[in-house]
């Protein structure tokens, strides 16, 4: 039903993958797609336009019966509507959640490599962030460090940031891994901040389990999700957030209102986005994932046998390619896949919030392959021509 092989020109409409960025390079570096959204999400934003009414908006009960129901429908969760707290968009959601739980001098567990603007979070208003690496097996495996965990949270340690599915590795957890993560949490009292925006796009094979899913965790999880990255809204700014203590959601509510957002009234045309989507994409979604998964068939396809390797992303569009056997510092690296014609960001962006005058050598690089094999297959074939030259 959907056309996925369709290129669309995001140029010269803002998108900030592409300013500054030369006409002849492919930036595959933030992590939105270059899809169009489902078309009723169009249509549906279409009709708003032309009604001509923009005024004050407040979310009805047919918004929270479409969060609600695609909740049960992909995830197979019955989330009750008081627990629900409309919010403004994942990251914020996260930050404004952890200054309600914490105070400043406070300390907060990030475990790398991360989303970069998430150990910045764990930083900010005066909190203390301790970074905890997952340990890598040969084959570019990612698992917890519980060891290193324990001593965070034993140190004192009062929030952990969570991400699932995990950016920029595609790790989906599984059960054993987030029931001996729980056991630490029960046993030291932590609460978690779960980031849970790629939960969607889990390929064939793989479940996405919610930690506040495991026994005596949901009073200690804030979990925050969106269709931002499932339907490629990124500039909609709009997510959903479960909290089932009373207290504690309406100090996150608390906290998101003293940063300027009033829950439940989100900017207009990111709720008919929102709506749309949850109501009419989940067959677009299903068709994407089976795009998707070619796309990364074609990856492994064209890196095969180079100086370069990943492991299989379990979820989302990105890549986490091992680049070590290059021995490349970063401008190194950006000259190399400048000479493909594309753009990719450097690994130490998920190692580090201060990644502005890194010079060092360069781990990996994250790939997004969400895009038209028209305009994937090329960049592909470019790189791959490229790295053969390093062999």
């Amino acid at each position: 039903m959907y056309d996925f092989d369709k290129i669309v020109d995001r140029r010269n409409i803002g998108a900030c993958k592409y300013i500054g960025v030369p006409a002849d390079i492919l930036p595959m570096t933030i992590a939105d797609m270059e899809f169009a959204p489902p078309p009723e999400v169009a249509e549906a934003l279409s009709r708003r336009a032309l009604s001509g009414n923009y005024g004050y908006t407040m979310m009805t009960d047919g918004d929270y019966q479409a969060i609600i129901d695609w909740v049960h429908k992909r995830h197979n969760m019955e989330i009750r509507r008081e627990y629900l707290l409309p919010s403004c968009g994942v990251l914020n959601t996260m930050r404004c959640s952890m200054y309600a739980l914490t105070e400043p001098g406070d300390k907060v567990v990030v475990i790398l490599p991360l989303h970069t603007p998430s150990i910045k979070s764990a930083s900010m208003q005066g909190r203390v962030a301790c970074e905890s690496w997952m340990k890598e097996s040969d084959d570019g495996n990612y698992t917890f460090d519980f060891d290193d965990l324990e001593k965070n949270f034993a140190s004192g340690a009062k929030v952990l940031m969570m991400c699932a599915p995990h950016n920029p590795t595609g790790r989906v957890w599984r059960y054993e891994e987030l029931s001996k993560l729980a056991d630490l949490i029960r046993k030291y009292n932590v609460m978690v901040i779960s980031d849970e925006i790629h939960r969607d796009l889990v390929f064939e094979g793989n479940v996405h389990i919610p930690l506040a899913s495991l026994p005596d965790m949901a009073e200690r999880v804030i979990t925050v999700f969106s269709p931002s990255k499932t339907f490629n809204l990124g500039g909609c700014h709009i997510s959903s957030t479960v909290i089932v203590n009373d207290e504690l959601r309406e100090k996150v509510r608390a906290k998101l209102y003293e940063f300027g957002h009033d829950c439940g009234r989100p900017p207009l045309f990111s709720l008919i986005a929102q709506t749309a989507a949850y109501t009419c994409g989940e067959k677009y979604l299903d068709e994407m994932l089976v795009y998707l998964n070619k796309n990364i068939d074609l990856a492994e396809e064209y890196l095969s046998g180079l100086p370069v390797k990943f492991r299989r992303p379990e979820a989302s569009f990105l890549l986490w390619v091992d680049c070590r056997k290059l021995n490349l510092n970063t401008a190194g690296l950006a000259e190399l896949l400048a000479k493909a014609g594309i753009s990719a960001d450097p690994g130490h962006y998920y190692d580090t919030y201060k990644i502005d005058g890194y010079t060092g050598l360069q781990h990996h690089f994250r790939l997004a392959v969400g895009m038209s094999r028209k305009l994937l297959e090329p960049a592909l074939e470019n790189l791959r021509s490229v790295l053969l030259k390093c062999n």
